[in-house]
């Protein structure tokens, strides 16, 4: 017992059996060590498809299986009268069992694969849900929703299709691709609302302050004022309402700075109501 222990360890070490191996079992006079140890991994690859595949073992395998289990019932008859045979019909049994072996090792290597990038997919799949639903508030908030309602639309049935193909496991790169672009195009729409929206404010803002200043100055005119000062307060509001018309909110708010010490030295203090 302890002599097929070791051989088979050897045989599991060297990944396949050699010549020298048998003849080795055999320097151990008791050449049907041969055949225990056969019929041991026979039953071991048994076990082993039936664990994997059930009774849905792939036709390669099933092939590899039939010739090595045909060897072994060769070996347990060539070892009584042909010793060459017997040799052969051992390296033919476990050739073909360790084939099988490494297949199904290599074949559950791939599904671990698979199974790994199914799961990376399916938490970027769940991080893009989770940004396109903040996506989709904010736009509510910003009654926008209606301008982007058909973008959101399409955005969750890829999410949907997506998911069915991960399940099937299709490839889902086309999918994906599109979602992020379609999510980029949402956000970007967003942005551009907001800010449009927050430029009408400013300049509405802006307007009704340039409105208040235009009447300080002309009270400061009847008052005699420096004339030179309120010149350059009038060319200054020119220059603001001309940067606003074009929407360049923060160069108008840099030359209201100019204007706000031209104010102060005319005399002119404005109150922000």
């Amino acid at each position: 017992m302890k002599k097929l222990a070791v051989f088979t360890i050897i045989v599991l070490i060297f990944g396949t059996v050699s010549p020298s191996l048998v003849n080795h079992a055999y320097a151990q006079n008791d050449p049907s060590i041969l055949l225990r140890i056969a019929i041991q991994a026979d039953k071991q690859i048994v076990n082993q498809l039936d664990r994997v595949y059930g009774d849905q073992i792939p036709n390669n395998l099933q092939i590899l299986y039939d010739k090595g289990h045909g060897a072994v019932e060769s070996l347990d008859e060539s070892l009584l009268d042909d010793i060459e045979k017997a040799k052969q019909d051992f390296l033919l049994a476990m050739n073909s069992f360790m084939q099988i072996s490494r297949i199904i090792s290599q074949s559950s290597e791939q599904v671990v694969v698979v199974s790994v990038s199914q799961k990376s997919i399916s938490n970027e799949l769940d991080r893009l849900e989770k940004y396109i639903k903040t996506l989709e508030s904010i736009s509510k908030r910003h009654n926008d929703i209606a301008q982007s309602k058909d973008e959101f639309t399409k955005a969750y049935s890829l999410i949907k299709e997506i998911r069915k193909q991960i399940t099937i496991s299709q490839n889902t790169s086309q999918n994906i691709n599109e979602l992020k672009s379609l999510v980029n195009s949402i956000k970007n729409e967003i942005r551009n609302s907001i800010a449009e929206k927050q430029s009408i404010v400013i300049r509405d803002f802006f307007e009704k302050l340039l409105v208040q200043i235009d009447q300080k100055l002309i009270e400061a005119k009847d008052v005699g004022r420096d004339q030179n000062e309120i010149t350059k307060a009038d060319e200054l509001i020119l220059e603001i309402r001309e940067l606003l018309s074009k929407n360049q909110i923060n160069s108008a708010k840099t030359v209201y700075s100019e204007l706000k010490i031209v104010l102060k030295n005319i005399g002119i203090l404005i109150r922000i109501t």
